[in-house]
């Protein structure tokens, strides 16, 4: 949440660009506000799936606690201090399982669960919903591409050769607007986002491998399945595949801009044209700005080295006695 605070101007430049995408879209005509509002509700969705997939994993988490308690007070005697904790808390010379410091414990476990839960919805939907403005701007980029051509055709005398160019520079002064707009709000998102995404890289394989290390020492040894731990190792991998994907999609969506620019007759155009759509092919194909020194960029390449090295440690450390 301290990002949120200290990033506040990126938070209002998406909302303002939003906006501005909006109003742009219900005056260009039907053609473009049917598709843009297509790309909305597929935003809308994956908000939705997220979410839904967050609060199942919280609720899933409290209710096993809570489950297990009740299943141990049921299947045991009811002595003092030997109630076990759903989520490991260990404190020197401290005897967790007596009260009311079991009670305290349990209650504190489950508001952290809700808190990262809360925490993680909004993280995830602005990130979601960001990622997926970028590419509705890369898409008004590539339609406007597509529609640059409309009504131009080789000139046959110096007054068609000066209409044709003034019309081109109008329109290519519309899309380089929106292109600018496009770069502004990616660099918005890299510096909010940059550096919970190379945190999470970091991480990542630690978290996965001892989570499914300790659920798999608590099955060999006692037979018991821990929910917590489970869970907790298959949301970590999904929450960083999450953005690794809409980072790959990004990446790929606003290189194909670079694409849109070869698949328009420009040489019906005069010479005027140049210099805008080699401009803007030169400006698609850079890497995103969602880097630092020292990591690895985002993407599903990445995930997967992370996710080898989390197996790799997790098969060394079940060959060794600690």
């Amino acid at each position: 949440m301290s990002c949120t605070v200290w990033n506040l101007p990126d938070y209002h430049n998406l909302l303002r660009i939003i906006r501005e995408d909006f109003q742009y879209v219900c005056n260009k005509g039907k053609k473009y506000r049917e598709r843009f509002f297509q790309n909305q509700l597929k935003i809308w969705k994956i908000c939705q799936i997220s979410m839904v997939f967050l609060v199942c994993i919280a609720l899933g988490m409290m209710l096993f606690s809570i489950a297990s308690l009740i299943w141990y007070l049921k299947t045991h005697g009811s002595e003092i201090g030997t109630r076990p904790l759903p989520f490991p808390i260990w404190v020197p010379h401290v005897d967790i399982g007596k009260s009311p410091l079991y009670e305290v414990c349990l209650i504190y476990s489950n508001i952290c669960v809700v808190t990262y839960a809360i925490n993680f919805i909004f993280m995830m939907q602005i990130q979601i919903l960001w990622i997926g403005e970028i590419a509705t701007k890369a898409d008004l980029v590539i339609w406007s591409i597509e529609d640059l051509m409309n009504g131009i055709r080789p000139a046959l005398n110096k007054q068609e050769e000066l209409y044709f160019s003034t019309l081109l520079k109008q329109r290519m002064q519309e899309i380089v607007k929106i292109h600018k707009s496009m770069i502004e709000l990616m660099t918005s998102y890299a510096r909010v986002y940059t550096k919970l995404l190379m945190f999470e890289q970091k991480v990542c394989a630690p978290v996965v491998c001892l989570s499914a290390y300790g659920a798999t020492e608590i099955l060999e040894k006692t037979g018991e399945i821990n929910g917590i731990l489970v869970i907790l190792c298959i949301a970590t991998i999904i929450s960083v595949f999450i953005p690794s994907c809409l980072c790959n999609f990004l990446s790929i969506k606003v290189s194909s801009i670079c694409y849109a620019c070869w698949n328009i007759p420009f040489w019906n155009a005069t010479p005027v044209i140049r210099p805008y759509i080699v401009l803007i092919m030169q400006r698609s194909l850079r890497p995103l700005p969602i880097k630092a020194s020292g990591f690895e960029e985002v993407s599903i390449e990445t995930f997967s080295n992370k996710m080898a090295s989390a197996y790799s440690f997790y098969n060394m450390l079940r060959h060794i006695k600690i």
